[in-house]
């Protein structure tokens, strides 16, 4: 059976304006929750960015060599020596090495991959015909791919994967005095590679740092397994985090945001809420881009009825498509900046006013370039 298949098929006129409907009726549900979005992050990154100044200001430091019961429920910068009473280790693998904190195991399994290409002809009439190539190749994945979802899975079946991806954290983890909670040695996340010293379990063999299963792994076959492993030894960590009762845990603020801060070395408070303080900025600025994409999809698959009307003649349908993508970006950019306003309005008036205004100006700047467009 050949790697490559390519399948024809034509859609009506009326068969794709049917489609165009149910499109549309999904752009309808999709722009409340693109709105949903962009509200929520907003409020999210007010959260964020209060918690975080208040949690710079009021944070007090910690010995780590002596427990301070006054410092009780309070949210303390500690630096020191963290340590594992008992190494993390593979339970499946048996690999672990002295001290470890935490331990990663990594599984990946050569398998097939569908991919698939698209070449449209639109005819007079409305109708149209999609040309589709599904080809397959094999590589490594540390996802399972589900085979028999493939347009051709006959020879291209994968069989299942025996054993997954995990990490192992070491039992009662220290920092000085304190005992560090779970929640916050999830924070502590610099793996680096580690060489497995124990022995492959049987079918394995060590291969390139990782243990392999399968007979070549020059010439990998469907089916093969490869193992490989990072870990973070016990090493000076600085946290910024809750003291309860002598455990590190994470601190809940007044408006319910969570701090839970751990790099490596000897790092002041102060870098700590700076490094959080631009990750929270950086995830707050890709959730604007995604609700800002979503409402965009929303709004054009809610005028594809009004593009397939005019299928029936291929220039005018690419004409038409052409504006109605216009339109929704269009009111893509001043929803999006309006809810963005709104949202601060709830939380800082004076901002939200302000990108109000620019959402105004944004509407009506972008409707003036239309005349010219058409004029040109």
């Amino acid at each position: 059976m050949s790697d490559q298949f390519t399948q024809i098929t034509t859609e009506g006129y009326g068969q794709r304006l049917g489609g165009s409907l149910v499109a549309a009726l999904f752009g309808l549900l999709l722009l409340p929750v693109a709105i949903g979005l962009l509200y929520w992050n907003e409020g999210r990154a007010v959260r964020a960015a209060t918690a975080l100044a208040g949690g710079a200001r009021t944070i007090v430091e910690a010995s780590p060599t002596t427990l301070d019961p006054k410092l009780d429920g309070k949210l303390v910068h500690a630096t020191g020596m963290m340590q594992a009473a008992t190494a993390a280790r593979d339970p499946v693998f048996g690999v672990t090495a002295p001290g470890l904190l935490r331990l990663s195991r990594t599984v990946e399994m050569f398998q097939w991959k569908q991919d698939k290409t698209s070449h449209t002809e639109q005819s007079v009439g409305g109708t149209k015909t999609i040309e589709t190539t599904y080809s397959y190749r094999p590589q490594w994945s540390a996802q399972p791919i589900a085979s028999a979802q493939f347009k051709q899975p006959g020879a291209h079946r994968n069989p299942p994967m025996p054993i997954q991806s995990g990490t192992f954290d070491g039992g009662t983890i220290t920092l000085g005095a304190y005992q560090v909670d779970p929640s916050l040695l999830a924070q502590v996340r610099n793996f680096t590679s580690l060489q497995p010293q124990s022995a492959p379990p049987p079918d394995y063999r060590l291969s390139d740092g990782a243990f392999y299963r399968g007979q070549n792994p020059a010439e990998p076959a469907i089916g093969d397994l490869r193992v490989r492993f990072t870990a973070i030894p016990a090493q000076t960590i600085s946290v910024a985090a809750a003291e309860a009762g002598g455990v590190l845990t994470v601190y809940r603020t007044r408006n319910g945001f969570t701090i839970a801060l751990a790099e490596p070395g000897v790092v002041p408070a102060s870098a700590l809420f700076q490094d959080a303080q631009k990750a929270a900025g950086t995830l707050t600025w890709i959730l604007r881009g995604v609700g800002f994409v979503l409402l965009l999809i929303g709004l054009i698959c809610l005028t594809s009825p009004l593009t397939t009307l005019f299928a029936v003649l291929p220039f005018l349908e690419s004409f038409v498509g052409a504006g109605t993508f216009l339109v929704a970006l269009t009111l893509a950019i001043p929803i999006t900046l309006v809810t963005i306003a709104i949202a601060w309005l709830a939380h800082r008036p004076v901002t939200g006013g302000a990108l109000i205004a620019g959402a105004v100006l944004t509407l009506v700047s972008l409707q003036r370039l239309h005349p010219r467009r058409q004029l040109a």
